[in-house]
Formats: structure tokens, sequence, C-alpha cells
């Protein structure tokens, strides 16, 4: 089916916007002005985001082949898992990022980025459908990608977190374990079944990454910094409410 240069365009607003503003709102406290000195690099943050997106526009050519009598099942859907964790488990695991406790932080990066053209293709396989046109489809596009980018987030960091910590087996254990709840919540719209099912698919799965993203805010991520990083920045917040005050 033919692309337009307006249909790509949607799919790329759409599959980017989410990614962006949850890397953005994951690693705001790590740099400055939130702290004194960035606790991250930049090159790597980035440059895992720059992977995550071609590693996703690969998997999402992959996972568009057409296997015989194997595209669109349950069974295609988990390995489709299996291979976009396992990607994120070895490129966090690497003997340059192994260890690191800015791992965890790039975790964040390669999962948005894998998410945001994992959403592109998502998108463009429905340009030139009637439905495409329609403002409620686009808006339960637009809720896939948001959900696509919370989970590949909190999977990100499962994995660099234990990466950071010299562990592989365990968080890829529970990352695979995260999407296989995420992907039987979204099942529905995955394959494609009519509403209002995938309206409450896609939301149901919003609301379970969300409340797994709380908990890699307010856990995982503060808990990757060493001791005394950690003690810096809450002496930073004391005298910043003091000063207000």
């Amino acid at each position: 089916m033919a692309v337009s240069q307006l249909d790509f365009s949607i799919a790329l607003a759409l599959g980017l916007a989410p990614a962006l503003a949850v890397l953005y709102w994951s690693i705001r406290r790590y740099d400055i002005p939130f702290t004194q000195y960035r606790l991250f690099d930049d090159r790597r943050l980035f440059g895992g985001f720059a992977v995550g997106l071609i590693f996703g526009a690969v998997a999402s050519f992959v996972e568009g082949l057409p296997f015989a009598g194997f595209s669109g099942t349950v069974a295609a859907l988990a390995a489709y898992f299996l291979f976009e964790e396992s990607f994120k488990v070895v490129w966090l695991n690497r003997r340059t990022y192994r260890g690191r406790f800015d791992t965890t932080f790039y975790g964040v990066s390669v999962g948005v980025g894998i998410a945001s053209t994992l959403a592109v293709g998502s998108v463009l396989t429905n340009a030139g459908a009637p439905s495409f046109e329609t403002l409620g489809n686009l808006f339960l596009l637009a809720l896939f990608s948001v959900s696509w980018s919370l989970v590949h987030a909190d999977t990100g960091v499962l994995i660099g977190f234990g990466a950071s910590r010299g562990e592989t087996l365990r968080p890829f254990l529970k990352a695979l374990l995260v999407r296989g709840v995420h992907g039987a919540l979204l099942l529905a719209f995955l394959l494609g079944v009519d509403e209002p099912w995938s309206f409450l698919a896609v939301a149901t799965s919003i609301v379970f990454a969300a409340i797994l993203y709380h908990y890699v805010y307010t856990i995982l991520l503060p808990s990757t910094l060493p001791d005394d990083v950690r003690r810096d920045m809450q002496r930073e917040k004391r005298r910043a409410r003091r000063a207000k005050a």
C-alpha cells in the first residue's frame, strides 16, 4: 500500500513525540540545573537512542515479514518480544557499559528509541486505510505509541539497572514477564480486533505500563546512583527548599 509524505509525517510524529517525552522526563532530574553536574554521558544517551531507532526500524521490518502460518499469532508476538528484549540485553551488557551506574539511563534511551520506530511502523501499516483519516483512529494510534514508549522504557531500565549491578538473566526474565503481561493486555489491538475492544486494550496497557514506570522513575532510577551522589542531591534539595522558604 502506497504511503504518502503526509502519512509518513503523521507516523513519525506519533512515534517520536511520546518517546522523546518519556526520555526527557526520565533523565531531567539527573542533569543541570537539578544537579551540580550531568550524571550521564550525552554521547552514550543519544547514541543509544539512535541505535534504538535503527534497531526498531529493522525489527519493524522483520516483524512485518509474511511468515506463513506464523504472523499475527500469539507465538509470533512472543517471539518479537524476545527478539526486542534480547537486543537490549546485548547492547546494555557490553564491556564498556556493564557495571556502570549510568547504564540504567541508557536503558531508557535505547528502549524509547526502539519503541518510536516500532510505533512508526505500526502507524504506517494503517496508512491508506479509510480509518486512518479519522480522528478517533489517530487518537488510538497515539495512545498505542504512548503505551509502547512507556513499556520499552520500563524494560530498558530493568535491563540497564541489572547491567549496572552485573546481573543479566534475572533482569532479562523480568523484562520478558513485563512484555508478556503488557502484550496480553494489548492483544486485542495487536491482533486488529474491532472497537471498543482495541481501545480498552490500549487503555489498560497504558495503565499497566504507567504503574510500572512510576516504580522505575521513583525507585530504580534513583537507586542506580552511587551513595555519595544521592547524598549530594539530597543536600542540594534541602538547600533549595531553605532558599525558597
